[in-house]
């Protein structure tokens, strides 16, 4: 491929050099730069779509891309100093016989297409790690920030929960305001990230399945920020934590690691560089609590078997009831509601029935368990004991019957 920006470099050392005087520009003569520069533009593009599909090696074809990138990107660079184009309400506050500016702005806006369109088109050769030219970026914050604001509106529609909401628009925000050495690689990532967020926060679904299409798309796109991280963590804590049995409590941390082992992530794609991914630190996280738990359970275990050692008559004077740990609590508080045994209130009869109850899945039946039980029954507990209640008149009857 030969060398296409010849006419760039006639421009900038003609109108853009910075060593000799300004020249002056006419209107006639803006007007048809103008349209020598629309033409440059896409006869440059012609010329990078004949390369990409010429039958050269793929590195060479690489490395001719990011030269160009390169030298687009020092080109736009140089032309931003020259002209002081250095925010978006630039371009209002040039005068209109300025042609020499106007001049400059639209030759801005003619590389910046060309620097997009090797990125959309030419992805697999682009140079992300490149820092993004100052008038590029300028062009891309207000897209971004309007994309944000779109989301951020479809997601208090949807009931997404503000404190993720808050981290999200935090960290894209702290990006989108600081230029300073931006690589197109983060820029590439946000603009990925928005598209793909909002696509979700459209589609006609919302609550758990939301919840959970959205922050499985957090880990497919690796959000990897500390915040994100904990914030996922602390919602399975909270999940796991509020069941009432250790092994409910086990089975609902191994089916959370499951579920992320199985989430899948977008290779070489990452909000933070050089930073574990967010699926494999919560799968880290997931491991040390199951060792935690698995080891205080454990010591549990080796407390109980002393404690049954020195307590063996306490123990064997427990009476052991064939009824779930659910139906027995929820029995006894209709005796309790039926004034037949009458505690002095609903913590004592937990505490009496912990301390003389035992069933075959629980010798020791823990009060956490039983006060969830008592004041939240299940549908399913309320019909069993109801069927055992009806068990217990048809045998009453039956021993009327033989008197």
């Amino acid at each position: 491929m030969k060398y296409e920006l010849q006419l760039f470099d006639y421009i900038i050392s003609e109108y853009f050099n910075s060593k000799s005087k300004k020249p002056q520009l006419s209107k006639i003569e803006f007007i048809e730069w103008q349209k020598d520069l629309e033409r440059e533009e896409e006869r440059i593009k012609q010329s990078f779509m004949r390369l990409a599909f010429s039958n050269n090696d793929d590195k060479i074809i690489e490395r001719q891309i990011q030269l160009y990138q390169q030298k687009l990107i020092l080109i736009s660079n140089h032309i931003s100093q020259q002209v002081g184009y250095l925010s978006i309400e630039y371009e209002l506050q040039l005068k209109k016989e300025d042609y020499l500016s106007q001049f400059g702005l639209i030759f801005i806006e003619c590389i910046t297409t060309l620097l997009t369109y090797i990125e959309k088109y030419f992805t697999k050769y682009f140079s992300q790690d490149s820092q993004i030219p100052t008038s590029y970026f300028i062009n891309s914050q207000n897209q971004l920030t309007n994309q944000l604001g779109k989301i951020k509106e479809l997601a208090k529609r949807k009931k997404i929960d503000p404190s993720l909401l808050k981290i999200i628009n935090h960290h894209i925000n702290t990006f989108i305001e600081n230029p300073k050495k931006a690589s197109y690689r983060k820029l590439i990532y946000c603009k990925t990230f928005l598209q793909e967020t909002e696509i979700i926060l459209s589609r006609n679904i919302k609550g758990i399945r939301l919840e959970k299409q959205f922050i499985t798309n957090l880990i497919y796109l690796n959000f990897n920020v500390f915040a994100i991280y904990n914030y996922i963590g602390i919602r399975i804590k909270k999940n796991y934590q509020s069941k009432s049995t250790y092994k409910e409590q086990l089975l609902l941390l191994q089916l959370f690691k499951k579920l992320i082992n199985q989430s899948q992530v977008k290779p070489e794609f990452e909000f933070n560089q050089g930073v574990d991914s967010l699926k494999s630190s919560l799968i880290n996280w997931i491991d040390e609590e199951l060792f935690f738990f698995k080891e205080r359970r454990q010591l549990a275990i080796q407390f109980r078997q002393n404690h049954n050692v020195t307590n063996q008559k306490v123990s064997n004077s427990k009476i052991y009831s064939t009824l779930s740990v659910s139906q027995l609590a929820y029995l006894m508080k209709l005796l309790a509601n039926a004034n037949i045994i009458t505690p002095e209130n609903t913590s004592k009869l937990v505490e009496f029935i912990s301390d003389n109850f035992s069933t075959s899945s629980q010798k020791d039946i823990s009060i956490k368990s039983l006060r969830n039980k008592i004041y939240s029954p299940e549908n399913t507990t309320i019909e069993n004991v109801q069927e055992i209640m009806e068990t217990l008149v048809e045998k009453a009857e039956k021993d009327k019957s033989l008197n």
